[in-house]
């Protein structure tokens, strides 16, 4: 026999697996009824006159399931018309995510070209940054705990600009690995340090609100976030590779680079599933998905850690 238990607190609606350590309301009833009180197909006040299920505990609180929980066919999931991050440039969450890429995009393609200036493969990602997140805090919450791309984006480029000035020739051979590597950090820290997946900030615009601390929403973004986190380890081991074996670097690179592409697609597909996937165990879920995010922020640490070896002595 499953036990499941819901918590309803702040205006949220949480699933779980297993007992409650003191439950309000107590259900018993096989689940194929009550998949029919959720359908519709099934006035919950018949079936319990039929004796299909008993309840114990406040039993004021069963009254009020009609008004709580919706039949599944009434609930839409789908933002309402208009809903996007607040500004007057008109662009849904996801495209902001593509817009936070772009100072990291063009460090990428300028970066390891040679005669490219320092000027333009760090100083203009770090203005286009610099310009993003200004617009993101100025039209947003004003919490740059709330962009961590964007604002690592930042400091990252902001970094980079010292070492640039300084002529670093330890950054000039590693900091585009590097840079991967921070990138992995962003993506990985947020399952175990922040209030959403990194990928949540932009999908969520897409949902209604009350999905948006929901398990069926925060789940496939845990997965998205964690496969982007793993793609840029992958990501900063081909540019070392790149690096150190300079007659294969542009194969390195091009498999390096495209990597992007199917994480993009898997990013969009993936996504679209958010409503439609079941997790048995959802805690027990996520707790895998956090351990792979520490073993990934381990690995960040370490190849952080040999990076900086590597430039002190070039």
């Amino acid at each position: 026999m499953s036990v499941y238990h819901l918590r309803i607190a702040g205006c949220e609606c949480t699933f779980h697996q297993g007992t409650a350590a003191s439950p309000t309301l107590t259900i018993s009833t096989p689940s194929d009824v009550w998949l029919r009180i959720s359908r519709g197909e099934l006035a919950g006040q018949e079936a319990m006159m039929q004796g299909l299920y008993n309840a114990t505990g406040d039993i004021s609180l069963l009254l009020k399931m009609d008004s709580l929980f919706k039949p599944t066919g009434e609930v839409s999931y789908e933002a309402p018309a208009g809903q996007r991050p607040a500004g007057p440039i008109p662009l849904p969450g996801m495209a902001w995510m593509t817009v936070a890429f772009l100072p990291w995009i063009v460090h990428w393609i300028t970066f390891d070209i040679p005669g490219v200036s320092r000027w333009i493969s760090v100083g203009a990602p770090l203005l286009l940054a610099a310009l993003i997140v200004g617009y993101r805090l100025a039209f947003g919450r004003g919490n740059p705990l709330r962009l961590p791309l964007e604002v690592g984006g930042l400091g990252f480029f902001a970094l980079a600009g010292a070492l640039a000035l300084t002529n670093n020739t330890g950054f000039a051979a590693w900091g585009s690995v590097i840079s991967s590597v921070v990138m992995a950090g962003l993506w990985l820290g947020t399952l175990l340090f922040g209030d959403e997946p990194l990928s949540a900030g932009y999908s969520k615009w897409d949902y209604a609100k009350a999905l948006w601390r929901n398990s069926m929403f925060i789940y496939p973004n845990a997965v998205i976030s964690l496969m982007w986190g793993w793609q840029f380890i992958v990501a900063a081991l081909l540019g070392a590779a790149a690096t150190l074996l300079p007659n294969l670097m542009l194969v390195f690179t091009v498999i390096r680079y495209g990597l992007q592409v199917p994480a993009f697609i898997f990013t969009s597909v993936y996504q679209k599933r958010a409503t439609q996937l079941r997790v048995d165990d959802y805690e027990k879920t996520m707790g895998r998905l956090r351990f792979w995010a520490g073993m990934g922020l381990l690995t960040v640490a370490g190849l952080l850690l040999v990076a900086t070896i590597l430039m002190i002595n070039v």
